[in-house]
């Protein structure tokens, strides 16, 4: 009796151990298929990324590219506008005026310059005009040059608004000057190519000494008494003796001009001079005091340039002796033109230039 109650629980057990593994089984076999599915997901998240990480590296890449090619682009465009832009060819001549000289030719001209933005005609010159020059043309062949703006600048470098030092220091005091309402015009003489002289102007203006304007040009030939036979032939003999009286008249009034100079009268000699040159050389009293030192002027080699009755045009020499450091004495010569006219009815100085020849300092 006692046995089977003992022997029971043991019959018993392995039906308990049959429960559990049965119980154990599935809950494996779940597992399995979490981590199965865990695998997955891990494999598939590791896919994703590496997809992931090539998607990023290929956009660093084309980045890279894209950056680089605009940068070539970029490159591209600063060499073509760098090749577009066209560089100032050096000149030989003085006469010459942002890489262009007197005696080229239309073609020349547009090769350096290009297309101008309108022409003017004006009798027997055309004139081309850019933004920061004037080019004359005549005979097909540039005769002018006039700056529009500092761009353009001499075969010495100056330029709109460089100052009146920087263009004694270029280009000496060997000049003819002259005034001309708010400015002062310094005047140089180079030979040009046709064996003609030409004339570099800086217009310097009076307020800032500095380049108002710079201009290069041929001097139109003036009709002189000294033309051709056949020329003076075609005049009547009347029409030659009234000239020939006008000139003489004009030489006199030029000789009391310097006479009145001399003996400082100055007021005779400021109403020898036309109502423009009056403002030009200022009041009474400012221009006696450019004569304070004066001790005497004279002229000599006078001739008549140019003559057309009412108008004449004279060069001559003039000698200057003013008073220098007390006890010497400063002698100057000069190479001078005067334009005189009667139209007011009496002959008046309406322009005037002077070039320095020479200087020397004596004793009294």
């Amino acid at each position: 009796m006692i046995k089977p109650n003992t022997i029971t629980p043991e019959i018993n057990q392995p039906e308990h151990e049959s429960e559990f593994k049965s119980t154990e089984k599935p809950q494996l076999e779940q597992n399995d298929k979490e981590n199965k599915i865990n695998n997955k997901m891990f494999s598939s998240n590791i896919l994703i990324g590496i997809i992931i990480g090539i998607i990023l590296v290929f956009a660093i890449l084309m980045g890279i590219y894209i950056v680089s090619g605009n940068d070539k682009i970029f490159e591209n465009k600063a060499t073509i506008t760098s090749s577009e832009k066209k560089e100032v060819p050096s000149v030989d001549s003085d006469l010459s005026l942002g890489g262009l000289e007197l005696g080229y030719s239309v073609d020349q001209m547009h090769e350096i310059l290009g297309k101008e933005t309108s022409i003017d005609e004006k009798g027997i010159y055309k004139f081309y005009n850019y933004s920061d020059i004037q080019v004359g043309v005549k005979n097909g062949k540039v005769d002018a040059l006039v700056s529009n703006s500092s761009a353009v600048a001499t075969k010495r470098g100056i330029h709109q608004g460089s100052s009146l030092e920087d263009v004694f220091n270029k280009y000496g005091d060997n000049y003819n000057k002259m005034d001309y309402d708010d400015l002062v015009l310094y005047e140089y003489t180079f030979a040009a190519n046709n064996d003609k002289n030409g004339i570099l102007r800086f217009a310097i203006s009076k307020s800032n000494n500095q380049v108002s304007y710079i201009s290069v040009r041929i001097p139109e030939e003036e009709n002189t008494d000294t033309q051709s036979s056949d020329t003076n032939s075609n005049k009547s003999s009347t029409e030659k003796n009234t000239n020939m009286a006008s000139a003489n008249e004009a030489v006199q009034a030029l000789n009391s001009y310097y006479a009145a100079i001399t003996r400082h009268d100055m007021r005779a000699a400021y109403n020898v001079l036309s109502d423009d040159m009056q403002t030009h050389m200022g009041s009474l009293n400012d221009y006696a005091d450019g004569y304070k030192t004066t001790l005497s002027d004279s002229i000599s080699n006078v001739q008549v340039t140019s003559n057309s009755g009412d108008e004449i045009a004279l060069s001559y020499t003039l000698t200057a002796r003013d008073s220098y450091n007390s006890n010497s004495i400063k002698e100057q010569t000069f190479a001078c033109t005067a334009l005189l006219s009667k139209k007011t009815g009496s002959w008046h100085i309406v322009d005037m230039s002077a070039k320095k020849q020479g200087e020397r300092i004596m004793s009294r």
